[in-house]
Formats: structure tokens, C-alpha cells, sequence
């Protein structure tokens, strides 16, 4: 089996069902004949959208009676995957055609690549920003007191997304990966249930001395963050420890300083919201 596409849905019935309709009707062929397979994991939807996805015969579906996070679900579709690669995908995205063929192309072509990304489209087809360099703690300062302009080396603004070139961390909304280096590395680390799992396992990938590129002519539209918008205080709680933890297993006890400034952005977003 070549590829192996993984999808979490976590009440984005919606979205979802357009996401595997533009699969489906890309790639209908390769999926029937066992070349693609997708799995998709639903982390105990609200919106009914179980109902939606045990129609499909087609699919591998996970329906998990509570939420365990966006890291363990992925991990569990990476575990049953047959393909030699792995596609994280969004559920909030839709496939542009040409896009999976490029990307495995790249790889298939280049055995010193280990990951892929390509690039995300808003609806009014703009380019999204969705690689980054690997965070300094100055960063995590500079994004969580919405002191954007001075991360500008860090959130790449200089790159046009027009050139197929090497990055640290792409998001795993499309993240194509070879199977083996997954499965090296026992897939994301569980303890980052929300966030911060792709900017680790990028760590860890590069730790092994693999490289991860961004492919400029595959593209997918991305709507962008359907599921962590739903999100309450619980889950935002959550989502704000993945982040101290990062950066405390990245710069020890010089990180301290950021945990007032996680738990007072965690409480300002929580009471606008």
C-alpha cells in the first residue's frame, strides 16, 4: 500500500464530509483497489457525525467514546496504517488535484526527505502561513503576548510559499511522513494531547538527521482551526499546558517566567470567548 491517510474529527461533521468528498472523488480508484486507505478517528462527537462516517463503507473508522486529544487519536490511526507513508490531514481541508501525486513523487524521489508538506490556501485562495523555524523561548514571549512583529525570522514571514524549499515546522494539517521514521519514533509524544505534538515530533525527526520540505505546487484549501475554535476552558487548559511543556523539555528552568503569561492569556481568551 502506498498511502495511508489519517483524519481526526472532533465535531466537524461538516467539514470532514467535504474533506473525504474531495478524496473520494479524487482518488476513488486507488482507494478501492487497496493502493490508498483513510482512517479517520472521531474523539466522541457531539454533532452526529459517528452516524455520518459508519455509512462509509470505505473508510477505517475509530470512534472513541471520550476525547483523548488530537496526539493520541492520530496515534492511533498511525499504529493500523499500512502505507509506506502517512498523511496527517485536517479535517477542515480540501484536496486540490495533483496535490497527493506531487507529494509522494517528492518522496519516492528524494530518499533523504522524511516528511513533506505542501501548501495551504485560504477560501479566497491567499497562501496561509504554515511553516515556521523551530521556537526559541523569545518566541513563545513575542506569540503569547501578541508581539507578532518581532517574530518575523521565526514565523518566516520573508517566505513567499512560491519555491519548494526545506523548513523545520511545517503543521501537521498536511504532513506526509514515511511510515518507518513514524513508527522509529513511536509517532507523536501523548503527553501533548493539542498542541505543540507536530513542533516535537519535527524535533525528533531532525534529531535523527532526517529533512522535511515544503512542496510549493501541491496545495490543499484549509478553512483553518474548525475544531480548536469549539474548544472551552477544559480543552484551552489543556492546550496551554502542551505549550509550557514544550518549552520547559526544551529550555528548563528558563521557562518558568512564561507560565504567568500562559495563565493570564488562558484566562483573557477564556472570558471573550
Amino acid at each position: 500500500m502506498k498511502l495511508s491517510v489519517i483524519i481526526v474529527n472532533w465535531n466537524t461533521k461538516e467539514f470532514t464530509s467535504q474533506c473525504i468528498k474531495s478524496l473520494s472523488d479524487l482518488y476513488h480508484e486507488k482507494f478501492s483497489t487497496g493502493e490508498f486507505e483513510l482512517i479517520v478517528i472521531d474523539n466522541a462527537s457531539s454533532d452526529r457525525s459517528s452516524d455520518y462516517l459508519r455509512k462509509l463503507d470505505w473508510i477505517k473508522f475509530i470512534l472513541n467514546e471520550s476525547n483523548p486529544g488530537y496526539a493520541q487519536a492520530c496515534n492511533q490511526g498511525m499504529r493500523i496504517a499500512k502505507g509506506k507513508y502517512i498523511l496527517l490531514l485536517g479535517s477542515d481541508t480540501i484536496i486540490k488535484k495533483g496535490c497527493l501525486e506531487k507529494c509522494i513523487s517528492f518522496l519516492d524521489e528524494h530518499k533523504n526527505c522524511t516528511a513533506v508538506s505542501c501548501k495551504l490556501l485560504n477560501p479566497d485562495g491567499s497562501p496561509q502561513n504554515n511553516c515556521k523555524k523551530f521556537p526559541k523561548l523569545k518566541n513563545a514571549f513575542f506569540t503569547y503576548l501578541s508581539l507578532h512583529k518581532l517574530n518575523s525570522d521565526y514565523d518566516m514571514t520573508w517566505f513567499g510559499y512560491d519555491k519548494t524549499i526545506q523548513v523545520e515546522q511545517p503543521a501537521t494539517t498536511f504532513f506526509m511522513c514515511r511510515s518507518e521514521i513514524l513508527k522509529q519514533l513511536n509517532y507523536f509524544d501523548e503527553h501533548y494531547r493539542i498542541l505543540y505534538n507536530d513542533v516535537d515530533l519535527c524535533k525528533r525527526i531532525y534529531a535523527t538527521g532526517g529533512k522535511i520540505f515544503f512542496i510549493h505546487d501541491a496545495e490543499i484549501l484549509h478553512h483553518g482551526s474548525q475544531s480548536t475554535r469549539k474548544a472551552g476552558f477544559k480543552l484551552r487548559k489543556i492546550m496551554y499546558s502542551d505549550i509550557y511543556r514544550y518549552y520547559r523539555k526544551q529550555f528548563g528552568f528558563k521557562a518558568k517566567f512564561l507560565y504567568p503569561i500562559l495563565a493570564a492569556r488562558l484566562l483573557f481568551v477564556s472570558s471573550v470567548k
